[in-house]
């Protein structure tokens, strides 16, 4: 029997450490490193705010719908 975790939808603004190098879109690149986050489950860049390069990474201020899988063994109690 599968277990289907409770999800919720957010909009969020985020700041977030992009890698440089990477093919695509500086909303691609937000995407790509809110994807890797294990508890998200989808993506919706609305909005990318500014961008600070520095000598490896970009910081891009963005705002993210993203949907998040609640961990019933992870929660704070």
């Amino acid at each position: 029997m599968s277990v289907q975790l409770p999800t919720t939808e957010v909009e969020a603004d985020l700041q977030l450490r992009v890698p440089r190098g990477e093919a695509g879109s500086l909303g691609d690149g937000a995407r790509t490193v809110l994807d890797g986050v294990d508890a998200v489950r989808t993506v919706e860049i609305v909005e990318i705010g500014g961008m600070r390069p520095d000598a490896f990474d970009l910081y891009v201020d963005a705002t993210a719908r993203i949907v998040v899988a609640a961990d019933p063994s992870t929660a704070v109690r």
